[in-house]
């Protein structure tokens, strides 16, 4: 895997030039929320919105942070980080892009009116100063070791003056970045079209003519792709590779993301308060068996809620042992010799995982009633009281084990139950921890704290398989949210 993407094509910009057809995939079963960046906080909905906006860095596909609209930046006090933009750059409605537009861009994240989902991510940053036209100073509340992870995997940037005039809610249908592709239509049901921008900053790229996000439903995926009425599919079901392997037209590839199915436990009140139980449901899940029944195999066994690559991972811990009698004797030590019963609060996209971990617990006296909860619902459905247990799946757009301890642990989280406040001030020194490398130790620090007390419930690191016409390259990203500038067909497909 190329360690830096952009520096790989800035050498083969030269030799390679875009071609005309369009890439056609499928990412998801269903239309997004929204096209505005700021008012979305789903993994599909940002893939799409990162081809149509760019952010000031991002990610490579191995999670390395690399130069987007921004090409150096330097820390220029604890609580400031400076940013020189690239220049020459215009959003596609020809608006210029500079330090005003940044500013504009980060404060409309912050501002509580926008109503930007992750903004308990992004709210370490205090205001944006413009130095002149391409340098802005980005300052935050305090020391925020992890701000370039927040930057490279949440924060795009918008135009002003096209919002300005055109309002946001038009924005949200007719979007406008500076990315590798422009938007042209949006048909409600059906797809998603994106042209190429052939006056994109990143020169010779990106290499097909357009991308259609096509939305369909899980059973017909496959048949569209046979078929070839999509080239891609980011979500191949694991019991047909082979099937898709013996198609000549067809290939398989499959890699690890940070992406993992996390419970939020409710840590304050309840038999899940007792570390006993805790460890007990962390014994009596067959984390085996729910990777071969959930994932179909693809996948591998975690100690914690990090995930082997990301920042703050600690290798030396090790999965807990599938052991029933050794559950079943903690949950007598913690006083629940019988058992008991839990309302159990599911994302629907988690609804197998859930079905499998509950027929576990189900072995050991834990009675789970499921209640089944889409995205818009969650938050609603979340804060009710009515729940012990939630799980959903989630992956790392930050690249940092922070992003999913905070979102299922960290007290003031929209998705944590009680908290644990040990927890919350070992995550708060962490990141404000500028010394080199001392961030980094105190998040494997993290890791250790949360395995030893039974945190959550410790699932799996999914490995993510795709299916595609052979004729098309295609690089994955290890956080599940790829960028398509880089993607091509060969010679034997271009023209049609």
């Amino acid at each position: 895997m190329r360690n830096n993407l952009l520096f790989f094509c800035l050498l083969t910009a030269a030799v390679c030039p875009a071609h005309g057809r369009e890439l056609v995939l499928c990412d998801d079963v269903s239309d997004p929320a929204t096209l505005d960046p700021q008012k979305e906080f789903s993994e599909k909905n940002h893939t799409i919105s990162q081809q149509i906006f760019d952010g000031l860095i991002r990610f490579d596909p191995d999670g390395k942070i690399e130069p987007a609209l921004a090409v150096s930046w330097e820390r220029i006090a604890p609580d400031s980080m400076r940013f020189k933009l690239r220049r020459g750059v215009s959003f596609h409605n020809g608006e210029p892009f500079d330090a005003d537009a940044v500013k504009f861009s980060i404060e409309r994240y912050l501002d509580p009116a926008t109503g930007y989902p992750g903004l308990f991510f992004v709210n370490s940053i205090s205001r944006v100063e413009v130095r002149d036209s391409h340098t802005v100073d980005i300052i935050t509340k305090y020391p925020d070791a992890i701000l370039l992870n927040r930057l490279a995997g949440l924060v795009l940037m918008v135009p002003p003056q096209y919002i300005k005039e055109k309002g946001a809610e038009y924005f949200a249908q007719n979007p406008v970045g500076t990315g590798a592709f422009i938007f042209k239509e949006w048909e409600k049901g059906s797809h998603v079209k994106l042209s190429a921008n052939k006056n994109y900053w990143l020169k010779g790229f990106p290499k097909v003519g357009g991308l259609v996000f096509k939305f369909i439903p899980y059973e017909k995926q496959l048949e569209a792709l046979f078929s070839g009425k999509v080239d891609l599919l980011t979500d191949l079901p694991g019991t047909q590779t082979l099937k898709v392997k013996a198609n000549p037209r067809l290939t398989v590839l499959k890699k690890a993301s940070f992406y993992t199915m996390p419970f939020a436990l409710n840590l304050s009140s309840g038999p899940l308060s007792n570390l006993y139980v805790r460890k007990a449901l962390n014994h009596a899940i067959n984390k085996e068996g729910l990777i071969r029944y959930d994932l179909l195999g693809n996948g591998s066994p975690i100690a914690t809620l990090s995930m082997p690559g990301e920042i703050g991972h600690n290798p030396l811990l090790k999965p807990y042992e599938y052991n029933l009698p050794k559950a079943r004797t903690l949950l007598t030590e913690g006083g629940y010799p019988n058992g008991f019963a839990l309302e159990f609060l599911v994302k629907r996209n988690a609804e197998r995982a859930a079905k499998i971990v509950a027929s576990d617990l189900k072995k050991i006296g834990i009675d789970l009633n499921i209640t089944l909860v889409s995205d818009a619902d969650m938050i609603k459905e979340f804060k009710s009281g009515k729940y012990g247990m939630f799980i959903g799946s989630s992956p790392d757009p930050m690249c940092h084990s922070y992003f999913i301890q905070a979102i299922v642990l960290f007290s003031k989280s929209p998705y944590a139950w009680g908290g644990d406040a040990k927890l919350d001030d070992m995550l708060i020194k962490m990141i404000s921890a500028l010394g080199l490398g001392e961030s980094e130790k105190m998040a494997r620090a993290i890791d250790e704290y949360i395995y030893n007390n039974a945190l959550s419930i410790f699932t799996y690191q999914k490995k993510t398989v795709y299916g595609f016409n052979k004729h098309l390259s295609f690089i994955p990203y290890i956080t599940g949210a790829p960028y398509f500038f880089t993607a091509e067909f060969d010679s034997k497909r271009r023209g049609r």
